[in-house]
């Protein structure tokens, strides 16, 4: 494969811009990020070093390149869970990173740390949609956010801003005060301004699924590019709606998507695209790493080794974290996590949304260390308490069903109860029967219930829960992984199993699949 990378090939705009191309300007857009905190192996050619080596390769011969990020760069991660970001701004800075914006995960560790972050690094960062409700202006403006840039590169005034996905304040941490608009009405106010401002191409950096952005780019005119993709689709050769460039290059490193637009007489009229394909470039051509990047990862790595290569205990039983399993049924690691807050709070029952639960991987018995334990419990979650009736458990649990047939992270692990659920009803009538012991839950009795902060304070749909009387909050609780890092150090040895806590259509589901 040639360094062209996986595709090369020029598109066409309408004839009626087409045609200024002879007396027009160049700009190319090296994107994207979407990284979720990691760095990748030193020894595997996909690695954040090697991804700017390439992105520096490509720059080499492009006309007027500008790096972008699309978001969910700084978290989650081992690596987020210690360092809360820094290190990805530091690998940003050193690799030359311009402009990002917001991703849900960036979210991840709460809208504190993301300030900090924002301020940190040298990357702009911009968004059309995520804005502080106490001023209407862009989240982190005071740090250094903006809703919009239009900045001089070559020829070409480049206006760029971002989006990010409408569902972010159900699936993440935004706080109180960062809120999401509509994505086509934050366009249609910002777009007009970019163009008032000089703006000869309009980019949107977009943390937007790709279905998402087919509808913004059809219902939104002015919009020349739209690059990145929340659900990480990769295309090949790009396409376009209603006159906008839709180029989506998957997420982490195994593509670098490059993308020149052809700017006359104040418009796109032309496009070019090539599809780089990392690993490809690394191992049949040989590519020179970003020094100055690969110093930063090889540092930190290095301080994450001493702080979490240290065993804590062992497994005699295989442990599951696969997604089809903790976001569908029971799972023993899930019963392991909520015994350990049921414990910890001594409340009536605990619940852990199964999209916390991380990794995808079913691994078989082994020596555990603190790295294992912050890679499967990645997010900044402390341990909560609430009073609750039984009516708003029964809401809470129905919620944690409502999406399972699309492995929603909301699937919610028990313990202290038992519940089974029938995926065929309809939303709202999927639990069967919800029993502590013999005796069902009754909606008019009050009880306690653990869980983490992220779903007491009403993420993952859990909107019930955020109405609820708080006994124990988030700032007061511990952190989740180091409740269970506490507890496997504790115990030694662990071999949590599964007993029939949640049953699926009245039948308990095979607890380890595949085996």
């Amino acid at each position: 494969m040639s360094d062209t990378g996986a595709g090369a090939l020029a598109g066409s705009l309408p004839a009626r811009r087409a045609a200024a191309r002879q007396s027009g300007s160049q700009v190319t857009l090296i994107h994207d990020t979407h990284f979720h905190g990691r760095f990748g192996e030193p020894d595997d050619p996909e690695n954040i070093a090697n991804y700017f080596g390439l992105i520096n390769r490509i720059a080499e011969s492009a006309s007027n390149p500008v790096k972008v990020g699309n978001g969910d760069d700084l978290a989650s991660s081992v690596l987020s869970s210690v360092f809360e970001g820094e290190h990805m701004i530091d690998a940003f800075d050193a690799g030359g990173l311009a402009y990002d914006t917001y991703g849900n995960h960036d979210f991840d560790m709460g809208p504190d740390v993301l300030r900090r972050r924002v301020e940190q690094g040298e990357t702009t960062w911009v968004s059309a949609n995520v804005l502080d409700r106490r001023t209407e202006e862009v989240f982190a403006r005071e740090q250094g956010a903006r809703r919009y840039v239009v900045t001089d590169v070559g020829d070409v005034a480049l206006g760029l801003t971002g989006l990010i996905t409408e569902e972010a304040p159900e699936i993440t941490s935004m706080g109180e005060n960062a809120v999401v608009r509509r994505s086509e009405s934050a366009l249609e106010e910002v777009v007009p301004q970019m163009r008032e401002a000089g703006a000869d191409a309009v980019v949107v950096l977009s943390h937007l699924t790709s279905p998402r952005a087919r509808q913004v780019a059809e219902g939104v005119s002015g919009v020349d590019a739209i690059v990145g993709d929340h659900a990480a689709q990769v295309l090949e050769a790009p396409e376009t709606v209603n006159d906008t460039v839709l180029s989506f290059a998957g997420d982490e490193f195994e593509f670098v998507g490059e993308l020149t637009l052809d700017v006359a007489d104040g418009s796109v009229a032309d496009f070019a695209f090539t599809l780089h394909e990392t690993a490809a470039v690394v191992e049949e051509e040989g590519l020179d790493p970003d020094s100055a990047v690969r110093e930063v990862m090889e540092s930190y790595l290095e301080e994450l080794d001493e702080r979490l290569d240290v065993v804590i205990g062992e497994s005699r039983v295989p442990l599951e974290t696969r997604r089809e399993v903790v976001r569908s049924r029971e799972a023993n690691v899930g019963n392991f996590v909520a015994d350990a807050m049921h414990e910890v709070t001594d409340a009536d029952f605990a619940l852990m949304n199964g999209g916390g639960i991380r990794t995808d991987t079913r691994y078989e018995p082994q020596e555990i260390t603190e790295r294992w334990v912050v890679d499967v419990l990645p997010f900044p979650n402390n341990v909560a308490a609430l009073e609750v009736t039984g009516e708003t458990l029964l809401a809470a649990l129905e919620n944690g069903v409502s999406r399972v047939e699309e492995l929603a992270g909301r699937f919610p692990q028990v313990s202290g109860l038992r519940y089974a659920y029938n995926p065929d009803n309809p939303v709202g009538d999927r639990i069967v029967r919800a029993t502590v012991g013999v005796d069902r839950i009754r909606s008019e009795d009050t009880y306690t219930l653990a869980t983490n902060d992220f779903v007491s304070g009403g993420g993952d749909g859990y909107k019930m829960l955020a109405e609820a009387e708080v006994l124990l909050s988030g700032n007061e609780g511990p952190l989740l992984s180091n409740l269970v890092a506490d507890r496997i150090e504790r115990l030694g040895t662990i071999a949590p199993t599964t007993g029939n806590r949640i049953s699926v259509s009245g039948r308990p589901p095979a607890s380890m699949p595949d085996q």
